[in-house]
């Protein structure tokens, strides 16, 4: 069961030019997976596991993609990147416009895991390498297939970009009183200094993604010129609802209960995981907590030897920004700074895989054939079958089961809704406090463009970033 993803699209194409489209594709242009041994897939950048997936267009980022195959047995997997446009259908441009190198290249570089009580091989391959390298800024979609493009195995969005323009952001002045509580609600202005354009009105668009997630998006044109600045500041045009603080769960460590588990049970063949149980928080007052803004990563901290000492659950309640800045870097990085040279770490091939089960509180005032999904970056925020919450046996509780790597989550309870939207704020709540991570990416179209270019990216956290709280100033020519 697929959602149905949001689709906008700003630009009409100036010159026509014969293309597929992507109904005519044998995989859907947003990610996710075709094949159920395939798991913990992630976008690296420059050796760095939270961040978007967006390399600068002729410069030395490098972006790596991972994923194990739990089938455990050696396959040829081949990779083709595909060009596409604002809305993630294909553009018109043909391979050799976007690429400099080859398409359908094998994908060469995997292990087999080590030590763990669950088989697996683990792959990846980095880009741009010397067999493929991009002309162009744009959205792009890679494709791993087996065999041929009729088999496909996964698809993964990426973003390539320009600096041509920067993007800032503030919180809008003018938000809707009635979704005040609920609600953050952000402006933009956009300095066009490096940008050769005619109406910027027109040819110039913002994409907003609320914690990377695709499914959450806003987007729109400009609605200011003024002599070398674009303004975005019609209310509502960048409005999310604020949500909640993130659940999580840390089984990094298998030796002892960490953050967000019950109980741990070791078997012989296996390692089951009972999570604490949940709830809906709808009604419960906002409260900041340590999380990773629905993010995961992989890490097996008993393997290193780092540390196995019990985490609460009520550990960093009451952190302060910085605080919570300062523990997201030492968990990801394990004090690693960030290397546009790939590094094979050996916690990708030691982490096991264990079984993992979510129980939740029976919601009274649901219809009967509600439907609710664990949905996370874990899953590309998409509800598989694998994460859907079923009644358990005695009737009293929701529970589901996921087979997932040793690491770090954060994940929500959603409802899917009759139209494949998904309503979390019934499950999770929502406030205007909440610590969330933004994206904006700008897009451009001049005249007699034929694809849309990226021309710049930013990324503002809500609490953070202190340029948020500053509103006029932001706007001087």
């Amino acid at each position: 069961m697929f959602p149905i993803k949001k689709i906008i699209c700003l630009f009409c194409l100036t010159v026509v030019f014969p293309s597929l489209k992507a109904t005519e594709y044998p995989f859907h242009f947003y990610n996710t997976v075709y094949d159920e041994n395939i798991k913990s897939l992630s976008l690296e950048v420059n050796n760095l596991p939270t961040n978007f997936p967006i390399i600068k267009l002729n410069s030395g980022d490098r972006m790596v993609l991972k994923f194990d195959d739990l089938l455990n047995e050696e396959r040829i997997f081949y990779y083709r990147f595909i060009h596409c446009n604002m809305d993630w259908t294909p553009s018109p441009l043909r391979e050799f416009d976007y690429l400099n190198g080859f398409n359908d290249e094998r994908l060469r570089n995997f292990e087999y895991s080590v030590n763990t009580k669950i088989p697996y091989i683990h792959y990846w391959q980095e880009f741009p390498n010397r067999d493929s390298k991009f002309n162009v800024s744009g959205n792009y979609l890679i494709v791993i297939y087996e065999e041929s493009i009729e088999n496909p195995i996964l698809t993964r969005r990426f973003v390539v970009m320009e600096e041509k323009v920067k993007i800032t952001p503030s919180f809008n002045q003018l938000r809707d009183v009635s979704n005040f509580l609920t609600h953050q609600d952000f402006q933009f202005n956009v300095s066009l200094n490096k940008l050769t354009y005619r109406d910027p009105q027109t040819e110039l668009a913002l994409v907003v993604l609320q914690n990377e997630n695709w499914d959450i998006n806003n987007a729109d044109n400009p609605n200011f010129l003024s002599r070398t600045n674009a303004r975005f500041t019609k209310s509502k045009s960048f409005s999310f609802k604020g949500l909640s603080e993130f659940r999580e769960f840390d089984t990094r460590g298998l030796l002892n209960v960490r953050r967000g588990i019950q109980r741990i049970e070791r078997k012989k063949d296996k390692t089951e995981i009972l999570l604490t149980h949940g709830s809906s928080r709808k009604n419960l007052p906002y409260l900041l907590k340590f999380d990773f803004n629905g993010k995961y990563f992989v890490g097996n901290i008993d393997a290193l030897n780092i540390g196995s000492t019990t985490i609460s659950a009520s550990d960093l309640t009451w952190s302060t920004p910085d605080e919570l800045t300062q523990e997201r870097d030492s968990i990801v990085n394990y004090g690693r700074a960030g290397a546009k040279e790939f590094k094979f770490d050996i916690k990708n091939t030691n982490s096991d895989y264990v079984n993992v089960i979510f129980t939740l509180d029976i919601i009274p005032d649901l219809e009967s054939d509600a439907e609710i999904f664990v949905l996370g970056s874990m899953n590309d925020w998409e509800p598989r079958e694998e994460f859907r919450m079923k009644l358990s046996e005695n009737g009293k509780y929701l529970i589901t089961e996921a087979v997932l790597k040793q690491g770090y989550y954060n994940y929500y309870y959603g409802i899917l809704k009759n139209d494949g939207n998904i309503d979390y704020a019934t499950m999770e709540g929502s406030w205007n406090e909440t610590e969330n991570d933004y994206q904006a990416i700008a897009y451009f179209k001049g005249f007699g463009d034929i694809y849309d270019r990226v021309v710049g990216f930013t990324v503002f956290n809500t609490t953070v970033d202190a340029s948020l709280k500053l509103s006029g100033s932001l706007f001087q020519d």
